[in-house]
């Protein structure tokens, strides 16, 4: 009888583990909060206006607040194309010689800082629409004496949009997020609309 009653209770016992799992898992899952996110990867940067385009380095950081199962808010930086120089030209024309073209640097960095609201279950496929603004790096010729010119980098800032398409990897010990960004940001004076399409892996911590 013992023995029907301890085997009975094993049995029960593995049952109500069975059903807790997938329910401790969720309630895991679905814990609300604080979350910061530090990642990087590549991307392209293109000014189709200026036919200039530079493929390089991104480095992204988010913070933000996880407010239910499926939804988050967050803040998010990111830095694209960082120390870039692009060859452009410009015809000049000259009196003795006719039309030539004269190459000088750009920059095509461009950082951006997005209001993004995250749509998808932190270990399920997401997406992450953002809006905010951008800076746009650009390379001027400034002069310091009558026979010296320096080469500086200046900034200009404009409106910028952003759509992530992303998924958690659950790599045991060191989840990360591998993700695909779509980004744009308009033109200013010395600068044109900017496209920026590329990947990034990030790190992202819940507390």
């Amino acid at each position: 009888m013992k023995s029907i009653c301890a085997r009975l209770a094993g049995i029960l016992a593995l049952v109500a583990a069975t059903v807790a799992a997938p329910h401790a898992h969720a309630q895991a899952v679905d814990t609300r909060g604080f979350l910061v996110g530090v990642g990087g990867g590549a991307s392209l940067v293109k000014e189709p206006a200026a036919d200039l385009s530079h493929f390089g380095a991104v480095v992204h950081l988010r913070a933000g607040w996880r407010l239910g199962p499926s939804t988050a808010v967050m803040l998010e930086a990111s830095m694209n194309a960082l120390g870039s120089r692009v060859a452009d030209s410009v015809q000049v024309s000259d009196p003795t010689f006719g039309p030539y073209f004269d190459h000088f640097s750009r920059s095509l960095q461009t950082e951006s800082l997005l209001a993004s609201v995250q749509f998808g279950g932190p270990a399920s496929f997401y997406v992450r629409p953002g809006v905010g603004i951008a800076r746009h790096g650009f390379r001027v010729l400034r002069p310091i004496s009558n026979d010296e010119i320096i080469e500086a980098m200046e900034w200009e800032v404009a409106p910028a949009a952003a759509l992530t398409v992303g998924r958690a990897v659950p790599i045991p010990g060191f989840p990360l997020n591998v993700e695909g960004v779509v980004g744009w940001s308009g033109g200013e004076d010395s600068t044109n609309p900017r496209w920026t399409a590329g990947v990034q892996i990030a790190r992202v911590i819940q507390f």
